[in-house]
Formats: C-alpha cells, structure tokens, sequence
C-alpha cells in the first residue's frame, strides 16, 4: 500500500490553548517522547523550543510496514539535545494543533503515515515536513542551522574505509595457527558440550576420528543428530547436521586445507575463503544482497569476534549496514550491536568446578533477560549443570555422563516440563 501524508493547514484562528476541548484526551510525557494511548488524541503546542514531529503510524487495516521504524527516533534522541529542541514521536492516529491555528491532520485509520516535522516554535511560522522519516538527522539539523549526520551515515563510510583497508594478501604466522585452531576448535567439538557455546571442559579428542551424536527418545530408540569428522590433527573436515527424521541432511559445512592451514569453508551454496593479518582470521562471506565480513583474534585466550555487514549498492540504504563486536571488558566478554551493549557474559575457568557462566541480556539500560549455569563436579564422570532463567523464575537440570576416556558420553536435560537425552558414539584412529 503506498505510504500517505496529508496535512491540512487551515488560515488562522484564535485558540485559547490554556483551556482543553472535551475530546482532548491527556497525554503522558516521558522525557521527550510523547506516548499516545487514546485511538485517535488532540495535541495542543504552544510557541517557544522548537519541535520535530516524527509520524509513523500504521494503518489499522493492512499489514504494511514502515521500513525503519524506530531507527530514526533513536537517531533524533541521541543527537539533538532536549533543552534544545523537543521531538514528539507520534505512531498513532492523532490531530496535531499549533497556536497559530495550523494543525496536522493525520487521523485516518485507513492511511499509513511516515514523515517528519519541524516547527521553530514561533508563531506563524510555517511548518517544514518531509515524507518519508529517513535521514531524519539531517533534515532537522538543516532546520536548526546545523550540520549533523546519522550515525548509520557515518558508520557507514567507517566500516567501508575498514573493509577497503584489507591486505589483498595473507600474512600467516605462528599467531594465525593459534587463531585458526580456537576457532576450529568450535566446529569439532559438539555444541552440546558447551553452554552457550562456551566450552566448560578442555575435552581431549585426541586420535578421534568421528563424533555421532543422537538424540534418544524415552523408550531407548535414537536418532542420528550430527556428526562431526576430524582429521588427524583433530580438525573438522566435515560437520552435518540432520532432520528430525535422523538421515535426511538439514545442513553441511565442509572444511579444506593446505600444508595444514584452513583455507575454505563450504556452507552448502556458499563457501567462505579464508585470510589471516597475523593474529586476525577473516572472511567474507556473500549473503545475496549483502556482503558480510568476520573477524576473529585472541585475547587473554578468548575467541572474539567482530562482524560489518554491508548492503551491496547501499546508497539510500545504509542503516541496515551493521557492526556487531564482542569485547573483553573486566573479564566479561561483551556483545555489541552498532555499538550498543545486548548481551554480557561472565563464566569462571574450564575444568575447574563448580564452572559457573552468567549471560545478561539488555535492551538499552534495562535487563530483560538473565541466565545463570552452574556445572558442579559429582565424580570423575559425572557432572551436573544447574540452571536458573532468573527473570522467568524458570529453573532445570542436566545431567553429564563421561566415557572411560574423559570424552561426553551422553548428556540428560530435564525440566518441570520436558526431558531431552543426547547420546555421544566416538570412532577413533
């Protein structure tokens, strides 16, 4: 459905804006935004700070959606300081009225409206507007005589400047073979002896050929889960994962090599051609419409990755090119996304016990989800792992089971609604 704004600016008439109309319902104001609770409200402004009106409202009857939503009014906040300007973000049907007797009509449930507006706050003053919300920044920076850009613009030209900067050729060293083999280390061990996809023992796989894993049902019957093969320096050479009905192949990677050195990796249709900068490992990776590149280094014997995912021809595109980072920050190891905290994990030593891993998950400054694991030491072959989701009052068990070589050998989750039991089969050179 094609997006419409309309506003009707009626010549001027004299308002009392100190006394409110019977159909103006109260609003609640919340720092700079204005949240709209009523169907359809009546918005009164007096003149003084200037205001910006950013509207994106969806039609009630249609499932369009407007593309950005959000964005822009993040971008708006975090430049434009409220002592100077006020923005009102309006996502619902609303009648908008000046002091001046202009107003802004965008009431009709059956339209959408995406668009922006600035009013100087002096009276008679005409209204400026835009359709569309994006590139919101600058076009209230124009208003206010400024020059400012949104961050996705210049982080954008940052992440383009990264990637141009790459070598055009590898510069393996002794730092790459450690990069290479904690990264590898990823793809053959099974995820299920990590938590969170962290590993909580140093298993050694030494001489392992092949790892199966099954899944197995209450009444003893298993099913083929994944297998993963190794090579004699316990590298993977090929990962599959499998359906539900345990032959057909859901997934695929396969790993190749030269003098021992990783070189590729294939991921059904694509495959991703490995480079090294010393102590860095990066590819990149084509998605389609987009170019992905990772990296991966060492620190303090963690694996952190780094991701710049970039729109190919991304000119009016360019906020949904992305950075996402993990950071070791005072011994958490943090994931970041454009720059912003949503995730932080803490986890003690592998193979010491009790292994204890926190994962806190954020949306700004609040925490809307916290998950705590504790592994705890029974005998030499039998662990059990608690855990907690502390803000769903949600807590199970699992119990680990080793073979006589310190290998996982099966591995029992059970909560207060389901169990699930994993059985690992080793072949070995």
């Amino acid at each position: 459905m094609k997006v419409k704004f309309l506003f009707f600016i009626l010549f001027l008439f004299s308002i009392n804006m100190q006394a409110q109309d019977d159909d103006v319902v109260a609003i609640d104001v919340l720092g700079d935004e204005y949240i709209i609770e009523s169907p359809i409200d009546t918005l009164n402004f007096n003149s003084g700070k200037p205001q910006v009106f950013l509207i994106q409202i969806q039609s009630q009857n249609d499932g369009y959606t407007i593309a950005g939503n959000d964005i822009e009014h993040k971008e708006l906040l975090k430049n434009f300081n409220h002592n100077q300007v006020q923005i009102n973000y309006i996502t619902k049907q609303s009648y908008i009225r000046f002091e001046d007797g202009q107003y802004i009509d965008v009431t009709d449930v059956n339209a959408s409206y995406d668009a922006i507006v600035f009013w100087n706050g002096k009276n008679k003053a005409n209204l400026k507007t835009q359709e569309g919300s994006r590139l919101a920044t600058e076009f209230v920076s124009e208003q206010l005589g400024q020059k400012k850009k949104s961050s996705y613009i210049t982080n954008s030209e940052l992440y383009k400047k990264e990637i141009a900067q790459l070598p055009n050729q590898d510069n393996f060293t002794e730092k790459s073979r450690k990069v290479m083999n904690r990264f590898l280390k990823n793809y053959s061990i099974s995820e299920i002896c990590t938590l969170n996809h962290h590993l909580f023992f140093n298993l050694n796989q030494d001489k392992v050929k092949t790892i199966t894993v099954y899944q197995v049902n209450p009444k003893g019957k298993k099913t083929k889960y994944e297998l993963i093969q190794l090579n004699e320096l316990n590298h993977p050479t090929k990962v599959t994962r499998f359906d539900d009905d345990g032959k057909t192949v859901y997934y695929a990677t396969e790993f190749k090599y030269e003098n021992d050195i990783l070189k590729s990796i294939k991921h059904d249709e694509r495959e991703d051609l490995m480079r090294y900068n010393d102590d860095v490992l990066f590819f990149t990776s084509d998605l389609g419409g987009a170019n992905e590149t990772t990296f991966y280094t060492l620190k303090e014997n963690e694996l952190l990755m780094k991701r710049i995912l970039l729109m190919k021809d991304d000119a009016g595109f360019e906020e949904y090119n992305s950075f996402v980072e993990e950071r070791l920050e005072k011994g958490n190891i943090n994931y970041y996304i454009n720059n912003e905290l949503l995730r932080r994990t803490s986890k003690s030593a592998p193979n010491k016990f009790p292994f204890v891993l926190t994962v806190t998950s954020y949306d700004g400054e609040n925490v809307v989800h916290k998950l705590r694991e504790e592994v705890v030491k029974k005998s030499d072959s039998q662990y059990e792992i608690f855990y907690d989701n502390v803000l769903h009052v949600h807590k199970g068990k699992n119990n680990i089971q080793l073979n006589d070589r310190g290998l996982l050998e099966t591995f029992t989750y059970k909560d207060e609604a389901e169990m699930e039991k994993y059985q690992l089969e080793y072949t070995y050179y």
